[in-house]
């Protein structure tokens, strides 16, 4: 077989479709995966209806959970049929160092920017932790390397809210914030209903964003009342960051006010307290090449790539489960051909905020997302 299926995007109808390509060859330095299972993200939609590339038939997708099929030359620290996953910049530029998205039948990994599956978690489960737990680790608000890093000061009892604690992003940033630096008091915003789900995450309070008073119950539950240290807002859309700039600490000249953010452009900015600093943050940076995101040209950062090497032979180090839980999965029907009408529908390729807009079927599959990661399986493994 010299061929396989794959979803590409089509960039004069912003959209994706379901092509016959060739099966990809494995470099030096490379991976080739049998795929299984695919998790989907905001970026994916947003990439098939507005691709960084204009080129045709870019395979997107971002988070693949399969099998080693075949090895690049050179590559000895992998083996045929092992259990991995890994991370992909879906329907990127057509250059020279780009790899195809990874919602196909075969994908490429670099050797060492993929990370073993241990036994206890399935395929579906290691298709969530790609994109969000590694932009989680490598934000640059409040966590530092897990590997080498001198700790916070916890003196002061340091708080950090993760906004939207139930996304995907905040159920990853929850767990590693308090595995990482335990002193810290994680608090976290989300519906009621999924309240109890963050809190055995390690949350240590819980409040609903949609209260009038969020914002006062906040400062009210870090030490004597007197604001949070750090921010991770996990939407980072229209009135959310300067919303949470006004859950900080106030005075303290010198006192480091970050809030890390996930969108560059579409929160507002004049919403936002002047003494708060919000900080952009990428995971495809951790991928070691020119891509291209926003708009915009991100050059290569050799030290993001080693924080990402890092970070993936941390994850499966523990002897047959992650040291951080899986997002619980909405295991999707079908395969590669539901993933635009169902997935992409579902998810929108517009604001969080305008997602329900898109909501408006009524099959189970198709309801609500909330605290779930939409999960498809590819091909079948043995």
């Amino acid at each position: 077989m010299s061929s396989m299926q794959a979803l590409v995007n089509k960039s004069a109808q912003k959209t994706a479709v379901v092509a016959t390509i060739p099966i990809p060859e494995p470099g030096p330095n490379e991976i080739r995966v049998k795929v299984h299972s695919v998790a989907l993200n905001p970026v994916d939609p947003l990439y098939a209806a507005h691709p960084p590339s204009q080129e045709d038939g870019r395979v997107v997708g971002s988070d693949i959970a399969g099998v080693v099929d075949k090895l690049g030359p050179g590559v000895n620290a992998w083996k045929f049929g092992e259990r991995i996953a890994g991370l992909l910049q879906g329907a990127t530029t057509g250059n020279e160092v780009a790899r195809p998205g990874g919602f196909a039948e075969y994908a490429i990994l670099e050797a060492d920017l993929a990370f073993r599956i241990p036994e206890k978690v399935s395929f579906e489960e290691a298709a969530t932790f790609p994109l969000c737990s590694l932009t989680a680790a490598q934000l640059p608000a409040p966590f530092p390397n897990p590997f080498k890093h001198a700790p916070l000061d916890t003196t002061r009892k340091p708080a950090i809210l993760i906004y939207s604690g139930s996304t995907s992003l905040g159920l990853f940033a929850i767990q590693l914030a308090k595995l990482i630096t335990p002193a810290l008091t994680v608090l976290a915003t989300a519906s009621p209903a999924n309240h109890a789900l963050l809190l055995s995450l390690g949350a240590d309070a819980v409040f609903d964003y949609r209260s009038p008073t969020w914002i006062a119950d906040v400062k009210a539950a870090t030490i004597n009342g007197r604001g949070i240290d750090y921010a991770v807002d996990c939407i980072s859309e229209d009135a959310t960051t300067g919303q949470i700039s006004h859950c900080f600490i106030e005075g303290e000249a010198g006192a480091e006010k970050r809030i890390a953010v996930i969108r560059k452009v579409a929160w507002d900015a004049s919403l936002v307290r002047a003494d708060v600093v919000p900080l952009y943050g990428a995971a495809w940076t951790g991928l070691g090449h020119d891509i291209v995101y926003n708009g915009a040209l991100v050059p290569a950062d050799p030290t993001h790539r080693a924080f990402a090497v890092e970070f993936w032979k941390w994850l499966p180090s523990f002897p047959s489960d992650f040291p951080v839980k899986a997002n619980p999965v909405r295991l999707m029907p079908g395969g590669l051909e539901r993933i635009v009408g169902d997935g992409f529908a579902l998810i929108g390729s517009g604001k969080v905020a305008d997602r329900e807009k898109h909501q408006v079927r009524n099959e189970a599959h198709m309801q609500k997302i909330s605290a779930e990661k939409l999960v498809y399986r590819i091909g079948q493994i043995a």
